[in-house]
């Protein structure tokens, strides 16, 4: 009767998919008891029991090794696993693809005991909390081996190292490794120096993508200025640090030439008014020399964007695309507090205003885009942001679009005669921010179209997104530009007799 049910009537093949959609392993133990005909078709799909946990215990280990039999392995260990379960696995050691280890002692003892070949070992990833280790009276947890580890995996692909001690980097050598993450967290005492992870780099020249996080010291010292690891195979290019000097020249000793995407962030852990912009921001210096070496092609688009969270930090963003579509986005944060100067966020827009313009070249750029979510305290303030604004703009060639989002619009168009004289704009996009407009600035943004038309370099298209109804607007507009769309996303005001009709139709 079993063996008529409709389930067991399915391919061997398809039934032994059905623990793969199981949540847990020990799902997968209880599948195994609903019947004979299960458990026969279950065990012997050994790729079910290749996930081993070593912290489950030596008979539980047993076990499945015993089903996994010649499957490649998956497994986890961590500081909690028993040391007989881990000297269950040198005889498998050749079967080992994916290795995941929380426990520096654990990860040490196991590459002692796997010092054979490692022929599957595709996957590396490693997290060391050494303070809990240390607490845990694990002294030797805080002292690197001498010697290289897993030199044996010569063919590991992805490489994934989440650590508070940064001198373990030097333990490891993966020449065709093609993945790397490394995330290194604050501890007192350690820190990164620069050569190390160049060293690493240069070692792995097959690497396509890198995703590194520095948030403990750094140091650049006994590197030269000419020193330039190139990885020819590397399209994507992530380097996050909290010290914004070493942090954004960490970038200029490395070439990628077939990058595609670059992230450069900085994350300052000190207060606004202990770190102003002009020392925080990065150096223009840097920044171009950083866009000279990873761009190909002239720099097409600028996106400026800085953002305020009340009680948690100020971030800005300064986004770079090139023709060939490569992109470069450096960014910029520090921690908000209660002594934050009010004028901070203005100060970081004159600053990235300053940054764009010793940008080269300038003529290329055809799109800009300023998104500058934060309220304007002064009209002294607004005045500054006209003319940084304005100079910025003088020092572009003609742009095919200038895009102004969630901005706070009184020093673009209050203050227009700072702006007057602009390079020819095709199309100017106000979005999402005018919810607060007043009359001053509509009238603003009229005088300006009608300067630049007089000026014979008027605004072929206008196009306004904006939440509320402008009332008149576009016949306002009319008469200096090419031509206006404007569009309200706001709350709809429904007429009184439509949602009458539509009562009546409910009730009925």
């Amino acid at each position: 009767m079993n063996s008529l049910a409709s389930i067991n009537r399915l391919p061997l093949d398809v039934l032994s998919l059905i623990p793969t959609h199981l949540a847990s392993q020990n799902d997968r133990f209880r599948a195994t008891f609903v019947c004979r005909h299960w458990r026969r078709t279950f065990l012997q799909n050994a790729t079910l029991w290749s996930h081993l946990c070593l912290s489950k215990g030596e008979t539980y280990m047993k076990t499945l090794l015993d089903r996994a039999k010649g499957s490649p392995l998956s497994i986890l260990t961590s500081y909690m696993d028993p040391v007989a379960t881990i000297r269950l696995l040198p005889p498998y050691a050749k079967q080992i693809a994916d290795l995941d280890i929380t426990s520096w002692r654990r990860f040490c003892r196991f590459s002692d005991l796997s010092s054979g070949p490692l022929p599957l070992l595709r996957a590396l990833k490693i997290n060391i909390n050494v303070d809990r280790e240390i607490l845990l009276d694990i002294p030797e947890a805080a002292t690197p081996p001498s010697h290289p580890l897993f030199s044996a995996a010569v063919d590991l692909k992805e490489f994934c190292l989440h650590s508070n001690v940064s001198s373990f980097l030097s333990c490891f050598i993966f020449p065709n490794l093609t993945s790397f993450e490394l995330s290194l967290a604050p501890v007192k005492g350690f820190g990164l120096r620069g050569s190390e992870l160049l060293d690493f780099l240069k070692a792995s020249p097959m690497l396509q993508v890198v995703d590194v996080r520095i948030l403990t010291t750094l140091s650049l010292e006994g590197v030269p200025r000419e020193r330039v690891i190139v990885l020819q195979h590397v399209e994507s290019l992530c380097l996050t640090a909290s010290d914004g000097g070493p942090g954004y020249k960490l970038a200029t000793h490395i070439s990628c030439p077939s990058v595609k995407n670059t992230s450069i962030t900085y994350m300052d852990k000190g207060r606004p008014h202990d770190n102003p912009p002009y020392k925080t921001f990065p150096a223009s210096d840097s920044l171009s020399a950083i866009i000279h070496q990873y761009m190909r092609s002239p720099i097409e688009e600028v996106r400026l964007k800085i953002t305020i969270q009340r009680a948690y930090f100020i971030g800005c963003s300064l986004t770079c695309r090139s023709a060939d579509a490569t992109v470069i986005k450096f960014r910029f944060q520090v921690d908000e507090d209660d002594g934050t100067p009010r004028s901070f966020p203005c100060d970081v827009f004159y600053k990235a205003c300053g940054a764009i313009r010793d940008l080269q070249p300038l003529a290329s750029i055809k799109r800009l885009h300023i998104d500058g979510l934060f309220k304007i305290e002064s009209a002294e303030s607004s005045a500054r942001i006209a003319h940084e604004f304005g100079g910025l703009l003088r020092s572009l060639g003609p742009l095919e679009e200038l895009t102004i989002c969630n901005c706070d619009m009184r020093p673009y168009f209050l203050y227009y005669p700072e702006i007057v004289g602009c390079p020819q704009i095709r199309v100017l996009t106000l979005s999402d921010s005018w919810s607060t407009l007043r009359e001053g600035a509509v009238r603003g943004l009229v005088e300006l179209a009608k300067a630049q038309h007089e000026l014979g370099v008027s605004f072929e298209r206008v196009e306004i997104r904006s939440r509320v109804p402008l009332a008149d607007v576009e016949n306002r507009l009319r008469s200096w530009v090419g031509a206006v769309d404007c569009t309200s996303y706001g709350t709809t005001v429904v007429p009184a007799v439509v949602q009458l009709q539509r009562r009546s139709l409910l009730t009925s």
